[in-house]
């Protein structure tokens, strides 16, 4: 070849070359870039499948204006949009379940066949099961059997009108076997997606029917206390002309004369029927306290002679004293009048025999105790527990048994006061009373006592009876009661005194008026046609203030506090005989 030829062939070559060599950058640049497509490709990928599995953590990663850094974008977009829906969700499902476990309602679902579905959180703060437990059991199986029949009317009745239905109270079953009072309402919402189709809400009713039930027993025995008291003060008069009349003659007649066994008898008698209005008055809260330091062990064991003779051989008598226990104020006449009626009670509930137990202990009733309660409000408590091993109480009758006159005994074996006036002293004391009975394994009645911080009690020696102390002072008597002012007369003057008579609060302040010589006290009724004992007794601080004043009534000391005169002022209560008339008046004059 030419050297011309060759020269010309020259340039071509070296464009075909640069051809080739652009060729193969473009193949390799084309290779660079869908390699990295392809590792963007999958990264997206990679983060899509991450997005989907749940993690919306971070990104793709991915950026660049091309379709793949779009699409990235597009992605992350929605993975925000998925994180912020999602925390919101968390965050709502999370208050939900707040809502739910520390709610103090129950929430159940019911499906067709009355089945439990969902059950809530709380379940388990309320009734002792776990939602685990109750699941897929039928609702009937926790309803008291008195109470189904209602309970699916109720549920029945709101599927039917779809919506809420009408609340209704029934007993559901506490997983430790006892029953809870609920108050519930069914809810029958419309597409409801689930196998059940209605929801039921409940709340546990049990406290405010103790509550409940408590205020009716307080208005229960208020008002029969204002009937029982009004009967009381009549009964009272009577009995103290009865008592009266039979004390002095009593005193007249020698200790050999054919008479005085009868006089004895009515004097007997009378004491019964005292006894009997103390009950009265003691349910109705209105007897007579003479509160006093009071250590229970010391009365238990003076009574520890008479409870044996009263309850019969067949019954074994068991007591466990604390010995380090706490000191009571309450009357300790009061505190011995509870303890025999509940031995009394307990003898009565063992016809077969059994045994009788009577302990007392110091307890603490916390403010976070379970026990605390108005009744029983946080503090230091003396506890006095009577049991027995006999029939038991039904659970049925449980709510009565402290109502007056409330009986399961026999016609003409029990006049149902004697629990009635355990609960009144109980309370007149500040006191609360529960009993523990199933039948068949006999009872358990439980008293607290409010315990009087720093007190002691030692046994003091009985002083041996002395006679009714006499006098020779002037005393003007005033009593509405014509029987009870001629027998009080009578045995005033046989102690030596010298005796006023008076109808009434004006009458008493007329003969002060009449009589020329000093009048040392005055000795009057407390409820008198014309003018009261309280409104004399005013009158007489303004006009005669150095004569004291001695009260008597068949009501109460209450009365003299529900009057205005005060708790220091003195009192005699209906009825009473010559010889505790003597030595009230010379307690007095002093």
């Amino acid at each position: 070849m030419s050297p011309v030829a060759i020269a010309a062939g020259a340039p071509e070559s070296g464009y075909t070359y640069g051809i080739l060599a652009f060729l193969l950058v473009c193949l390799v640049a084309w290779i660079y870039r869908e390699r990295t497509r392809a590792i963007r490709a999958e990264r997206l990928l990679s983060a899509t499948r991450r997005f989907a599995l749940g993690d919306l953590t971070g990104g793709s990663g991915i950026r660049g204006p091309d379709e793949l850094g779009v699409l990235a974008d597009a992605v992350d977009q929605m993975a925000k949009q998925l994180r912020s829906v999602t925390g919101a969700l968390r965050g709502r499902q999370e208050w939900f379940r707040m809502l739910l476990e520390h709610g103090s309602d129950v929430i159940l679902t019911l499906d067709a066949q009355w089945q439990i579905g969902f059950a809530g959180p709380s379940l388990p703060h309320v009734l002792g099961w776990t939602p685990d437990q109750v699941a897929r059991r039928p609702l009937a199986e926790f309803i008291h059997p008195n109470d189904a029949e209602a309970v699916q009317a109720a549920l029945e009745g709101a599927v039917m009108r779809s919506g809420f239905g009408e609340p209704i109270a029934f007993r559901f079953r506490h997983s430790d076997g006892s029953w809870r009072s609920l108050e519930a309402v069914g809810n029958h919402p419309r597409d409801w997606p689930g196998p059940e189709h209605l929801i039921v809400t409940a709340r546990d009713i049990t406290p405010r029917e103790r509550l409940e039930s408590q205020l009716r027993q307080a208005q229960k025995m208020e008002a029969l206390g204002r009937f029982a008291g009004g009967v009381a003060h009549d009964f009272n008069n009577l009995l103290t002309a009865i008592q009266g009349y039979a004390s002095l003659l009593l005193f007249d007649l020698g200790p050999i004369d054919p008479r005085r066994e009868d006089l004895e008898e009515i004097r007997k008698a009378s004491e019964r029927a005292a006894a009997l209005t103390r009950q009265i008055l003691a349910f109705s809260h209105r007897q007579v306290s003479e509160p006093e330091p009071v250590d229970l062990n010391l009365l238990i064991e003076d009574l520890e002679r008479m409870i044996p003779r009263l309850i019969g051989e067949d019954v074994a008598v068991v007591t466990a004293l604390d010995p380090g226990l706490g000191v009571v104020n309450a009357d300790p006449r009061q505190l011995e009048q509870v303890i025999m009626n509940l031995v009394v009670n307990a003898r009565d509930a063992m016809p077969e025999g059994g045994r009788l137990t009577i302990e007392t202990a110091n307890e603490a009733v916390a403010e976070d105790d379970p026990r605390a309660s108005p009744d029983l409000p946080p503090g230091p408590y003396i506890v006095l527990t009577v049991g027995d091993t006999g029939t038991g109480i039904d659970p049925e009758i449980q709510a009565n048994i402290f109502d007056p006159f409330f009986t399961t005994k026999e016609p003409g074996r029990g006049t149902g006061l004697g629990l009635s006036t355990v609960y009144g002293i109980v309370k007149q004391i500040g006191g609360h009373i529960e009993v523990d009975s199933e039948l068949g394994r006999g009872a358990d009645f439980r008293i607290y006592l409010p315990e009087l911080p720093g007190a002691r009690v030692e046994r003091a020696a009985r002083p041996a009876a002395l006679p009714a102390p006499r006098g020779s002072e002037t005393i003007l008597l005033v009593e509405d009661e014509e029987s009870v002012r001629v027998f009080a007369n009578k045995a005033l003057e046989k102690q030596g005194y010298t005796v006023l008579e008076a109808r009434h609060g004006r009458d008493a302040l007329m003969r002060l008026a009449e009589h020329a010589g000093p009048v040392h006290l005055v000795i009057t009724d407390m409820v008198m046609p014309e003018m009261s004992g309280g409104e004399l007794a005013r009158r007489l601080a303004g006009e005669r203030p150095e004569v004291p004043v001695l009260f008597m009534s068949g009501y109460s000391d209450g009365e003299i506090a529900h009057r205005g005169l005060g708790a220091t002022s003195a009192y005699l209560q209906k009825p009473f005989t010559s010889d505790v008339l003597a030595r009230k008046v010379r307690e007095v004059l002093g």
